[in-house]
């Protein structure tokens, strides 16, 4: 019973925390406020979260792998290419982000906070072993080393979009070709290819499902990751 509610408090805590994210910005939130808004005393609070950067953490993980979940729903293929589904991962955190301000302040922290960005490798590892992305490759470390490469370089890329002028789509190409190329060492027509599969992943995705599922990850009975 205490486990239960144990839980139950941290995912109000969390859903709270992104909420006041997207509206006010990281920056702007601070734990008096969520404690506030979730019903609780700061120090309650921080005995479960004791800093920001590790709510922050959480909820990172939490929304990317909620993404990655519609993408794999979406991906009908008998033999699904695990590069086909970064390229079409990347291009949901980035048109989100693009069409979404509060969602926006979220991604924009994640690839900008240095304490998000030190937990990368530790995410990272977690999200390819719960999902068994790349296990048929005998390379793995390299590709974990390579995806770790691309996330920092997209981040750059999403904060600088207008300055570049790209699009999500663009950014996933870029991300997706240098991971095949430089990691890989997947030749044109290979990499092409994966790229045309990513392409009609983002095209049998619904942008309102996404929304959906991001609105409502950290329901009862979602699985939260932490």
């Amino acid at each position: 019973m205490a486990r239960r509610k144990n839980m139950q408090r941290r995912r109000e805590i969390l859903d709270n925390t992104f909420r006041l994210i997207r509206i006010q910005g990281f920056d702007h939130v601070s734990l008096q406020m969520i404690a506030e808004k979730s019903g609780i005393s700061k120090s309650l609070l921080q005995s479960y979260y004791p800093h920001k950067a590790r709510l922050m953490s959480d909820i990172v993980r939490n929304l990317f792998n909620t993404m990655w979940d519609q993408v794999d729903a979406n991906y009908h293929a008998t033999t699904k290419n695990p590069f086909a589904r970064v390229k079409a991962l990347i291009y949901t955190i980035a048109s989100l982000g693009m069409e979404d301000k509060g969602l926006d302040r979220v991604i924009s922290e994640a690839f900008t906070n240095q304490s998000s960005l030190d937990n990368w490798s530790k995410m990272l590892d977690e999200w390819m072993k719960s999902h068994d992305a790349f296990a048929e490759y005998s390379n793995y470390q390299e590709i974990r080393t390579g995806i770790a490469f691309i996330v920092t370089g997209v981040g750059r890329l999403y904060r600088d979009r207008g300055k570049h002028h790209l699009n999500a789509e663009q950014m996933a190409d870029y991300a997706t070709s240098s991971l095949m190329f430089s990691f890989v060492h997947a030749d044109k027509d290979a990499i092409d290819e994966v790229l045309a599969e990513g392409h009609g992943i983002i095209n049998d995705a619904s942008t309102e499902d996404v929304r959906h599922a991001i609105d409502t990850m950290f329901d009862e009975g979602k699985t939260i990751y932490s």
